[in-house]
């Protein structure tokens, strides 16, 4: 049985071009809901918490989730190129993967739990909020529906769950700020969201798939093969956790909780635009992966002009926010001033994020995630070194460093390290020169076909 009948070739050109247009609109209208929810809610949060508590709560999710690797095993990537690929094994997928997810939040919350009752410097109310921002982990299960949906091309059904559930929780937010909640209210709130968001997309799917739940099944070679297949992204994942969370948890170690808060802040406002390219992502990849074994230097071309438009975006960007920072982080109280140059810097980290946006795709395409964890286990440790040198003496803008000279180290550089990776290394070195773009732009002639 094909899981994806009616998406493929019996639909055309056109209605796959359709819907891949619905798809990429769903999951902007969510990722643009995410953020106008949390600009305007973190800012009443900010206001309403101070630097302070914002920090303690930024530094308990930071080190909440670098136990959340566990749970996927790293098969994130994977997932969508199975679903593709073995179309008829798809209740084993689904089956196989959302058992693993299940067994994996089970040793995640079991392992913080245990790490946070053997952990002395943590004050009790922090171990109280980690512990419950753990909870969380139990309803990671149900982003197999998630994954499923999107790469089906159906990301209506993902969308409107989510949107429904970020709504009804920053509504609480906002309520909880209003009758002045404690933080740990805010903590709750958090594992509500994933609760909410679960629930409607088991229903959705429950309406909407004739591939019934209880068509699933879980077998041992499936598992087999996904704990053989995926443990370098395991730990290529875990590695990545680290360089992108470590940050702040290091800051509250050798800094203060203050200073956790401010960079987080700034932190929140670059993280916004990684949305762009998540959901542009999601949405090209059942696109662009069907011509990788088809049309290979089709593929190869539209890899090349993606590269390049996210690039050009991120140069965008850079040159908006090196004007602006100040006037952007004002949107927070006076007390978070100090993060409009660690803005700064994020953002010119981001310039490698957006060159690199579909070169986790490419590499799971071709069968070299491996290469995954060579690069950002060396960014990891370069990140952890960088900071422990450059923290004590620029502090939080010391930190934003790091993770930019680390971003370049592990998403470009070290992609040329490798003879398997040279092509990602060659297309990303164009796309930091976006001379197709500039051809076209200026009319000059492709061969036929090309895009």
């Amino acid at each position: 049985m094909n899981p994806i009948k009616g998406i493929q070739e019996p639909i055309g050109i056109k209605g796959r071009q359709r819907l891949l247009l619905s798809n990429i609109s769903w999951q902007g209208l969510e990722r643009g809901s995410r953020i106008l929810a949390g600009v305007f809610t973190g800012i009443l949060l900010a206001t309403y918490l101070g630097p302070g508590p914002l920090g303690t709560y930024s530094y308990a999710l930071s080190f909440v989730m670098l136990f959340a690797p566990v749970i996927n095993l790293g098969y994130d990537t994977m997932l969508p190129r199975d679903i593709l690929f073995e179309k008829e094994k798809w209740n084993e997928i689904l089956g196989s993967s959302a058992l693993l997810r299940f067994i994996g939040s089970l040793l995640a919350i079991t392992s913080i739990w245990v790490f946070t009752w053997l952990y002395p410097s943590l004050d009790g109310e922090m171990k109280t909020m980690i512990r419950i921002l753990s909870l969380s982990f139990l309803f990671y299960p149900f982003d197999v529906f998630d994954v499923w949906f999107r790469v089906t091309l159906k990301s209506k059904n993902a969308s409107v769950s989510k949107i429904i559930a970020l709504v009804l929780i920053n509504l609480l937010k906002l309520y909880f700020i209003w009758i002045k909640a404690p933080l740990l209210s805010f903590a709750w709130l958090y594992v509500c969201e994933f609760i909410v968001n679960g629930i409607l997309q088991f229903i959705f799917y429950l309406k909407t798939e004739p591939r019934k739940v209880n068509q699933w099944v879980a077998t041992v070679s499936r598992i087999k093969f996904v704990l053989r297949e995926a443990w370098p992204l395991l730990v290529s994942t875990f590695s990545f956790m680290i360089y992108n969370r470590i940050d702040q948890i290091m800051i509250g170690n050798m800094l203060n909780n203050t200073e956790v808060g401010i960079f987080a802040a700034a932190g929140k406002i670059s993280d916004l635009p990684v949305a762009i390219v998540l959901v542009l992502n999601s949405s090209l990849y059942p696109f662009l992966a069907g011509n990788f074994k088809k049309a290979p230097d089709l593929f190869r071309r539209q890899y090349q002009v993606v590269t390049e438009l996210y690039t050009v975006l991120s140069y965008l960007m850079v040159f908006t926010v090196m004007l602006t920072a100040g006037w952007i982080i004002g949107i927070y109280p006076h007390s978070f001033s100090a993060g409009s140059m660690v803005l700064k810097i994020n953002f010119i980290g981001l310039v490698f994020v957006f060159n690199a946006g579909f070169r986790n795709g490419y590499l799971s395409l071709s069968g070299n995630q491996k290469f995954l964890l060579y690069t950002t286990v060396a960014s990891a440790i370069m990140n952890i070194l960088l900071n422990f040198i450059m923290i004590p003496v620029y502090g939080i803008n010391g930190a934003a460093w790091s993770s930019t000279i680390s971003e370049f180290f592990a998403l470009f550089l070290l992609n040329g390290a490798f003879k398997r990776t040279q092509i990602v290394f060659l297309i990303q070195a164009k796309g930091l020169l976006p001379v197709l773009l500039f051809k076209k732009a200026i009319g000059i002639s492709s061969s036929p076909g090309q895009l």
